[in-house]
């Protein structure tokens, strides 16, 4: 596995944290709700997450769609539908959904990573750096976005400062295989 791909791998790990499994009854159960709650934008968001997680993500962005209509300062919600947009490849309006979360709550770290990552998918490395820097900046022990940044760093031939990054998610979570595993790779390289 390569180095960017290990950095994918931990992005969605961090927007899908909180909704591991699902499986048809959450949805059914979340459908019933909202038949009997139709103006709850958390509802939706919530279904949107289930949809999500199924890989569904043209009913993951129309649920997310539905919470921001009925809320439209629903910045979980933007975050979220940003997300799936980014699994479908749609990098221009993930980093669109993720900029309007930023614009609602400032301190929204994940969407700072998150659109960190839909920059870095786009090439945009210096601009991934900024977001990754600003979600650390924010919250000092996100292990996430160290790693996210650490790789990034790679991609630019930085390797001190690649080094340095997962030497401090090491820190904060001492079992990060993916972190040992590129520190060992820049040994082998000779950093």
């Amino acid at each position: 596995m390569t180095v960017k791909k290990m950095a994918v791998v931990l992005f969605f790990a961090a927007v899908v944290g909180g909704f591991a499994q699902t499986n048809d009854a959450d949805i059914d159960q979340w459908t019933d709700f909202l038949g009997r709650n139709p103006d709850d934008a958390d509802a939706y968001n919530n279904r949107g997450s289930n949809y999500y997680i199924k890989g569904d993500y043209t009913r993951a962005i129309a649920d997310y769609a539905q919470a921001i209509r009925i809320n439209p300062s629903h910045a979980a919600a933007y975050n979220n539908r940003g997300t799936a947009y980014y699994a479908g490849k749609d990098y221009d309006r993930a980093i669109a959904d993720y900029t309007q979360a930023i614009r609602i709550d400032t301190a929204y770290t994940d969407a700072y990573n998150n659109r960190g990552g839909a920059y870095y998918s786009k090439g945009d490395i210096d601009r991934a750096i900024l977001d990754y820097t600003q979600a650390i900046t924010l919250d000092a022990g996100y292990s996430v976005a160290f790693y996210n940044r650490g790789s990034a760093y790679y991609a630019q031939k930085d390797y001190a400062k690649a080094r340095a990054d997962w030497e401090k998610v090491l820190q904060l979570v001492p079992g990060n295989a993916d972190a040992r595993r590129n520190l060992e790779t820049l040994r082998n390289m000779g950093y």
